[in-house]
């Protein structure tokens, strides 16, 4: 069986911008400290503390010529790739030299959109066709970084050969394309997954230099271990919590102010077991179709049916080196079993992983993990 483990060494890189060609490697006797984690929908960080006295003269005039946006920070753990992305910050004073990353999604956020956000052709030879969330994000990054007016070189961050997708078999409608239907919408690129397609059910993390473009898991999807309360190193409490359950999701666009003229979306199941509980949210962006909503609805109904059951890890703790799970498995938005034996409350919850913290310290490593319920799949039909 495949366990944690515990973390024998840790060695960082520093490579030029692209992750492949390196330009310094501080000494493992000089590394004082090591923190990344992975998380989802957001972009993740890593820090490297290196004690100047016993880095050498050498290392030292090579950390002083470190560009944040020119060179990327690469962690390995026992010899493997867990953590890549460009450096943004350094910071010096007599004892230390400190170096701040983040990961790759960094890219998306400092380049500005310049194609047409139009996504309504059902002819699949059509590059803007309508399809998975997750094949729209993509056409979108590889639009923008491969060519274009204002690119220096296609693909300057060298993102899109490590793009990695776990498609929906739901189709997506979208567009952003103003009243004319024929507008840019000027924003980041990670603005746009975040404010227009993670509502539409994309949910993107990274793993070393990969983006992994997916989707929310339900209880229909494999878990990728099973945990038991023994695998966390703390006194794990579960809470049944029944704030956040929910048996209909309804999403609108209509105010207080003006009530006609109003669309809405809806999913979920009118349970036999919990009978009707409705949860609404307003939607206040422009130029939302049924369609649309009916996607947001979808996308927030999971994890509400059945009642969410939560696992409380105390601050501090973190999974058990005998924990039977790899680094590797610990991917955020992943499926995840635990099972609460020897409780009163003795179960086996499905969760989704939505934080991997990891920090290496005095040769000593803690893995701290996140987890969310996660419920039944929604399987109605879009609105016509």
């Amino acid at each position: 069986m495949s366990e944690l483990g515990c973390a024998q060494e840790y060695k960082v890189v520093i490579h030029w911008l692209g992750g492949a060609r390196p330009f310094t490697a501080p000494g493992a006797v000089s590394l004082t400290s090591v923190t990344w984690n992975r998380t989802v929908n957001d972009t993740s960080e890593a820090t490297i503390v290196i004690n100047k006295g016993t880095a050498g003269t050498s290392c030292c005039a090579d950390l002083g010529r470190i560009e944040p946006w020119v060179h990327e920070l690469t962690v390995y753990r026992n010899g493997e790739l867990v953590w890549q992305g460009p450096i943004i910050r350094v910071t010096e004073n007599a004892t230390r030299f400190l170096v701040e990353a983040w990961d790759v999604t960094a890219w998306l956020a400092r380049c500005v959109n310049t194609t047409l956000l139009r996504y309504l052709s059902t002819n699949p030879s059509d590059p803007r066709h309508v399809g998975p969330v997750q094949e729209i994000a993509e056409t979108i990054i590889r639009a923008n970084l491969e060519g274009g007016l204002y690119a220096p070189s296609p693909d300057w961050p060298r993102m899109v050969p490590y793009i990695v997708r776990d498609d929906d078999t739901t189709v997506t409608r979208f567009e952003k394309d103003g009243s004319d239907n024929n507008s840019v919408w000027q924003v980041p690129i990670l603005t746009i997954m975040n404010d227009e397609l993670v509502p539409r059910g994309l949910e993107y993390t990274t793993v070393g230099r990969a983006l992994i473009l997916g989707r929310s898991q339900t209880t229909s999807d494999k878990a990728q271990a099973r945990l038991s309360l023994d695998s966390f190193a703390g006194d794990v409490e579960i809470v049944r919590d029944g704030t956040a359950g929910t048996t209909l999701v309804w999403v609108t666009n209509q105010n207080d102010q003006e009530i006609s003229g109003a669309q809405f979306g809806v999913s979920g199941v009118i349970s036999g077991v919990y009978g009707r509980l409705d949860l609404l949210v307003r939607s206040t962006a422009e130029g939302l179709s049924a369609y649309d909503l009916w996607q947001i609805a979808r996308a927030s109904y999971n994890g509400r049916n059945p009642m969410p059951t939560s696992l409380k890890i105390p601050d501090g703790a973190g999974l058990s080196p005998r924990a039977p799970v790899t680094i590797h498995q610990l991917v955020p938005g992943v499926r995840i079993d635990v099972a609460a034996d020897g409780m009163c409350m003795g179960l086996t919850q499905p969760y989704r992983l939505s934080d991997l913290d990891v920090e290496w310290r005095d040769s000593a490593e803690k893995v701290g993990v996140s987890l969310v319920p996660i419920g039944d799949p929604y399987t109605g039909a879009p609105p016509a």
